[in-house]
């Protein structure tokens, strides 16, 4: 479902309006990055909304100091230097419309880097709580772009050479988790594989692969995983542990 309009509400910011004929009445939801989310039918007058919005302020204000709190603790400015593998951050005080704008942008030539471009309104200080949310939010988007290309057909290419099935793959941005594999042999993997190295994404996709024949970590899926990392297991699982989620 498509966002229908946006609107300003004062002590919020903008309230992405969604519509739809399915809704029997307003939901209100705080989403990632702190935006603000109204569902309701279509043709809802502004001014209902708009009160809708008002009466849940203290909702809104604790939604987003919840997310803040589990939010990563690097606050980016436009003097921060970060870069992903394919994309590099720019950030500018000079948003057109005094609004928050967030931008994922492919290179055009292969020895460049495409770029995440984030705007926001000069009144506002690059350590402002939803500013900060939505730069790591389209950080995310942009490692998801590259967990596309890069780590799918790893798993993929893996997944062949050993002989390992899996049924379904997902990407997510995870807070405490590199990847996942349920009984059913559905793997999902967290987009911020693409902030490790090379030899690492291998071990969580091929630690996820393991979990397609034992679904516990007990001596059967350490002596599988062991045999597929060359006897490595233990140091990769060890070498993973210096590198964060959340950043």
């Amino acid at each position: 479902m498509a966002c229908t309009y946006t609107m300003e509400v004062k002590g919020v910011g903008n309230v992405e309006v969604y519509e739809s004929r399915q809704c029997r009445g307003m939901k209100l939801s705080v989403r990632r990055g702190g935006i603000v989310r109204v569902s309701t039918f279509p043709a809802t007058e502004p001014r209902l909304i708009w009160k809708f919005v008002t009466s849940n302020i203290d909702f809104i204000v604790k939604s987003r100091e919840k997310i803040l709190r589990n939010a990563p603790l690097m606050v980016f400015t436009p003097t921060t230097v970060f870069h992903t593998r394919q994309y590099r951050l720019e950030m500018s005080a000079s948003s057109p419309d005094k609004d928050f704008h967030a931008y994922v942008r492919k290179a055009k030539n292969e020895d460049e880097y495409g770029k995440i471009i984030i705007l926001y309104p000069e009144d506002v200080t690059p350590e402002n709580e939803q500013l900060q949310l939505i730069v790591h939010r389209a950080i995310a988007y942009a490692l998801k772009r590259e967990s596309k290309e890069i780590m799918i057909p790893r798993l993929e290419t893996l997944a062949r050479q050993n002989g390992l099935k899996y049924t379904k793959v997902s990407l997510r941005d995870m807070k405490s988790r590199w990847g996942s594999c349920d009984t059913r042999g559905r793997i999902c993997l967290n987009v911020q594989c693409m902030r490790l190295p090379d030899h690492l994404i291998d071990y969580v996709i091929l630690h996820e692969l393991s979990h397609t024949i034992y679904h516990d970590h007990q001596k059967g899926f350490w002596g599988l995983l062991d045999k597929l990392l060359n006897g490595k297991a233990r140091q990769y699982d060890k070498e993973l542990k210096n590198y964060h989620t959340s950043y």
